[in-house]
């Protein structure tokens, strides 16, 4: 079963791999967090469907931080998955904010100031929302490494908002005055996952 429907508790990690798993964790949910403050551009005033997901957002991610903590991990193998994911969440999204560092993008569910320059270097070369990846990957972790269903569906609303939120970027990208280059931008890279979406 991939998620287990009921998880054991445990007062703090009390092995080696689930430390490493806390910390893999927190560090992704720290970098998320400063770089929401200091890198996306973001309108004065946020539109209640976009606070909304802002404290959504805050409450999965206190979720997965405790659960990180008091849920014993199934095995050391769960762990070590969940902390690969992790590694590669971060890895993504720094070379991702790399990429796009004299570029203003928005927060998820912002779409203006529109974009004026389409992004190609990076993982951008590959997939169009490299960041919603790594968000996805980092949402995914938790669940996959506690066997957790609660954390499985929380992570399920998460990923499913940046699906919306992506498919509407693309929408005011192909429409917008640089369509013509994001269509074609469109026609050889992957939305969201290489080689599969």
């Amino acid at each position: 079963m991939l998620f287990r429907s009921s998880a054991v508790f445990a007062t703090s990690p009390d092995t080696f791999h689930e430390w490493v798993l806390a910390g893999a964790g927190a560090s992704t949910l720290i970098v998320f967090a400063v770089a929401l403050q200091n890198f996306f551009v973001q309108p004065p005033t946020l539109s209640r469907p976009q606070r909304l997901f802002q404290d959504i957002s805050i409450l999965v991610g206190v979720t997965h931080a405790l659960a990180l903590l008091i849920l014993d991990s199934p095995s050391s193998t769960w762990s070590w998955v969940g902390i690969v994911m992790y590694g590669a969440s971060l890895a993504l999204f720094l070379s991702a904010i790399e990429a796009a560092r004299r570029v203003p993008l928005t927060r998820t569910f912002v779409y203006s100031p529109r974009v004026d320059k389409i992004l190609t270097s990076g993982p951008f070369r590959l997939v169009r929302h490299p960041i919603y990846l790594s968000y996805s990957l980092a949402w995914a972790a938790a669940p996959v490494a506690k066997q957790s269903v609660v954390l499985g569906i929380t992570a399920a609303v998460m990923i499913a908002c940046y699906l919306v939120s992506a498919n509407e970027e693309e929408r005011v990208l192909a429409n917008g005055p640089r369509g013509a280059e994001y269509r074609a931008l469109a026609a050889r890279t992957w939305r969201l996952i290489p080689f599969l979406y």
